[in-house]
């Protein structure tokens, strides 16, 4: 849960000190067949390397916009706590930047601090494959400072998880898990990110802000409570049933930008699964059933941004009344231009990490083709909120499941909120059904289950594993129903999963255990079949 915002303003105060001097010192598928399994990932590894401590550590974190025109973030990150005698600090295991994680982090030093917040004397440090570590004893506060270096990707470079973190016209584009240095392990405190924007720049982030740049806190959401950052970008409150227009600013310099930000991530989990945007962006925001849709962009397109905005709002709206709950008060969708040319890709990308969503998708794509087959990317990764965050993807023999139903259902929610007709619908998955799994090469070869498993493969298996995964839902939807009588018997296996078993690791084991408590059918062996086994799965006729 979030705290209240001034306890929280509070905290961050004594916590930083009333003096300046630990301030940053930084110089001024085919569409849908996407590798929307990233985040999955960070939320597994950034989980898997939370192990326990012998005690809880404050954090603080000051992110500096200073130097960001030119490709650089600043962080200063204050550790309060009983620390060990060697404090092990380091990314959590989720950075994809080569064999060396932390090529793009510069320029680290430690200190120690007083009460106050004045540094007492630097610390010695020693840099380690994947970390550093800190001599510690006898430390009660320290801070450490850093740079983070976001330089241009090579286009020819196909793995997207290297063009997540970019730099952006006048700013960048940063992954939580790329920017923000962590102690290992790490118990659990309280974490506090201030952000520092002294260039006035747009600043996006998927946390809701405590605080506006005048240090008063912000105007509380109607809904939740809670202060938004969209609060500065000019929002309209959530009135009944009445859906609120995107509200745009086509002039980058149009929209109020506060110097100084301060937001309360839950835990390392949201840090991680952060997309941090900043740079001379165009934005619009609106909300839905009051979450608070925030889209960004660096450049223009050929859709306005409202109209971009107000389809993500349908979107989530539809999926939000599907769950009877939103994943998060606030979702952030970013969209750049696709330029990967490497060999073998895609003509879109689409991720989700935390409550963000990054699609890549071309410049020259029109209104048409943005209702067409961008809402699918759309709908898709944002679906992943519920299926894949709140409930939780860590083991990769579910991955079939997890984007088995976000494809499936993109459609299906699409088709409900009136952007696709049933007919479009049909077509889209008829089309993906046929010529990725059915006439797939690896049909009968490799099963569903492995192939979604491996990330980072060739693209024809991704096509299949994305089709394979559509058809065993439905496939495995058709014989629930035959067998218990419900109409639509994986709708209410979600709904459990997202209204019991939030925050569990979906597992191969309480997926199956949790469909026969929905439907009083054991599952285990017709999976072991056509989904862990390589039997061709049954046709299906009904797709939505």
């Amino acid at each position: 849960m979030f705290r209240p915002s001034q306890s929280a303003l509070q905290r961050y105060k004594v916590r930083r000190g009333a003096s300046p001097a630990v301030a940053c010192h930084h110089t001024n598928w085919p569409l849908l067949a996407v590798l929307a399994v990233i985040p999955v990932l960070i939320y597994a590894l950034v989980h898997r390397a939370q192990g326990p401590s012998s005690a809880p550590l404050d954090l603080t974190y000051e992110l500096d916009l200073g130097a960001a025109p030119r490709g650089e973030l600043g962080v200063t990150l204050m550790v309060t706590g009983s620390l060990p005698e060697h404090l092990e600090i380091g990314l959590a295991p989720t950075s994809f930047s080569g064999a060396d994680p932390l090529h793009r982090i510069v320029r680290f030093t430690a200190w120690e601090l007083d009460d106050g917040g004045i540094r007492l004397r630097e610390l010695p440090s020693r840099r380690t494959a994947d970390t550093w570590q800190i001599d510690s004893r006898g430390v009660a506060r320290l801070a450490v400072s850093y740079r983070v270096l976001l330089p241009v990707v090579s286009r020819g470079q196909g793995d997207i998880r290297h063009h997540i973190s970019a730099p952006v016209d006048g700013g960048v584009r940063a992954a939580g898990f790329e920017v923000f240095l962590q102690p290992q392990p790490f118990a659990g405190g309280d974490i506090t990110v201030a952000v520092h924007n002294p260039l006035a720049l747009t600043f996006l982030s998927p946390w809701p802000a405590l605080v506006r740049s005048d240090g008063a806190i912000a105007a509380p959401h109607p809904e939740t409570g809670r202060a938004s950052v969209a609060s500065g970008l000019g929002y309209r409150p959530f009135d009944g049933d009445k859906i609120p227009r995107a509200t745009a600013s086509t002039d980058p310099t149009a929209a109020p930008v506060p110097s100084n930000l301060l937001f309360h991530p839950r835990d390392l989990a949201d840090m991680g699964n952060a997309l941090l945007a900043c740079g001379n962006l165009r934005t619009a925001v609106t909300q839905a059933r009051g979450t608070v849709i925030q889209l960004g962009t660096d450049r223009d397109w050929p859709f306005t941004l409202a109209d971009a905005c107000d389809l993500a709002a349908a979107i989530a709206r539809t999926e939000i009344g599907f769950f009877g709950g939103a994943p998060s008060n606030q979702i952030t969708i970013l969209l750049a231009a696709n330029d990967i040319t490497a060999a073998g890709g895609f003509d879109a990308y689409g991720l989700h990490t935390g409550s963000s969503v990054l699609v890549l998708l071309n410049p020259a794509t029109t209104p048409e083709q943005l209702h067409e087959d961008v809402a699918s990317i759309i709908a898709h990764e944002m679906f992943h909120g519920w299926l894949g965050e709140a409930i939780p993807q860590t083991d990769p023999e579910t991955l079939w499941f997890t984007e088995g139903m976000a494809t499936w259902f993109a459609a299906r929610m699409l088709h409900a909120c009136g952007i696709w007709t049933p007919a479009h619908a049909r077509e889209v998955l008829a089309d993906r059904l046929s010529r990725n799994y059915a006439e797939s090469p690896l049909l009968g070869r490799m099963s569903v289950a492995g192939a979604a498993a491996e990330v980072m493969a060739s693209p024809e298996q991704v096509r299949f594993a994305y089709a394979g995964g559509v058809a065993a839902c439905i496939a495995l939807e058709r014989r629930l129903a035959a067998r218990s009588g419900m109409m639509q018997p994986l709708d209410e296996v979600l709904r459990v999963l997202f209204d019991r078993y939030r925050d569990r690791p979906l597992s191969r084991e309480n997926l199956v255990q949790v469909i026969h408590e929905v439907t009083g059918v054991d599952c285990a062996l017709w999976l072991d079949s056509y989904v862990y086994g390589t039997s061709a799965l049954p046709p299906v006729e009904q797709l939505i």
